[in-house]
């Protein structure tokens, strides 16, 4: 993945053309486990040697890196997801300010970064 695509966050992004998908929930009951994409991903994944990558796995993994958006309509950090995609300003970063090899990274990666995982 990395000789093909230079990272694995380049990699997984294509799968969405770099945008995240914004599902527009109301109830619980309405989110899904996997997905057709989820499924894509899952295959191509399996196809390079990846291991333990089933849909519903690939499709929780969306879910917390923010590719896709199933937080419900009524959620208050509904809107501030798709702020933060569309790189409107929040907390005095926007995401049009931070670019690494022509990629902008999203504010998520960037706070990781920016962590010490030291011991003491």
């Amino acid at each position: 993945v990395i000789d093909e695509f230079g990272s694995f966050d380049k990699y997984i992004w294509s799968f969405v053309n770099y945008k995240p998908i914004v599902s527009r929930f109301r109830y619980p009951r309405q989110v899904p486990v996997k997905t057709p994409k989820a499924d894509a991903i899952s295959k191509d994944l399996v196809r390079r040697g990846f291991r333990s990558v089933g849909p519903t796995v690939i499709y929780s993994f969306m879910q917390v890196a923010g590719i896709t958006n199933d937080h419900l309509i009524s959620c208050f950090r509904f809107q501030e997801c798709i702020d933060a995609a569309e790189g409107k300003e929040e907390n005095g970063i926007r995401s049009e300010d931070i670019e690494t090899n022509d990629v902008i990274e999203s504010k998520i990666s960037v706070a990781i970064d920016e962590l010490s995982f030291s011991s003491e």
